[in-house]
């Protein structure tokens, strides 16, 4: 089987990145924080301008030091030990805040998260650098089952492959009796060999 595999919010926690970080950032540049802000709420009360400033800030620093999910290393050995094709397919490098600082900051980026990889143990075949609309790569690839955490993502998919959609406060209000939902990388081997 040919397993697709997102990064930001599936083999990363972003969500908790955001609500730690992100609430440092507001404290410290006084836009409003307040306790019961999650990641919902930051994102909604940052402006455009203040989540690109974000970012810019963060991208670097956020694309090397964050730490992958619990056992998702693990699992993915065992997947590909079961003989599934481990394809990660990833728009961070199409980000509006890279793509604006050009082709050597995607460039940079790329070499950042095939690094972060690489360091963290997570084994795959073959890596895509998508663009914001995956479902062209995710059918090229001939993806069996996708692994998103982004709502658009999994609308765009749904109806051409199955779907885990890892489980986060931003994603929780959809549902859809063509996904599964799992809330870790254990969740996610079980729910693959039901499969």
């Amino acid at each position: 089987m040919n397993i697709g595999i997102d990064i930001d919010g599936v083999l990363t926690n972003l969500e908790d990145y955001i609500e730690t970080v992100g609430k440092k950032y507001m404290i410290e540049n006084n836009l409003g924080f307040d306790d019961t802000m999650n990641t919902n709420t930051i994102y909604g009360f940052l402006s455009k301008e203040d989540s690109h400033q974000f970012w810019d800030m963060h991208w670097e620093k956020y694309a090397t030091t964050i730490k992958p999910r619990k056992n998702a290393s693990k699992v993915i050995k065992k997947l590909k030990n079961n003989e599934n094709k481990i394809i990660i397919i990833t728009a961070r490098t199409y980000d509006s805040q890279i793509v604006k600082h050009g082709v050597k900051r995607q460039k940079n980026m790329e070499e950042l998260i095939i690094k972060w990889l690489d360091k963290n143990s997570i084994k795959y075949d073959k890596i895509v650098f998508s663009n914001l609309n995956k479902l062209k790569d995710c059918l090229d690839n001939k993806i069996d089952i996708m692994i998103e955490d982004s709502v658009s993502n999994i609308e765009q998919l749904k109806d051409y492959m199955k779907i885990i959609c890892f489980d986060a406060k931003y994603n929780r209000s959809y549902t859809n009796s063509q996904i599964y939902r799992a809330n870790s990388w254990d969740n996610i081997y079980n729910i693959i060999n039901k499969v």
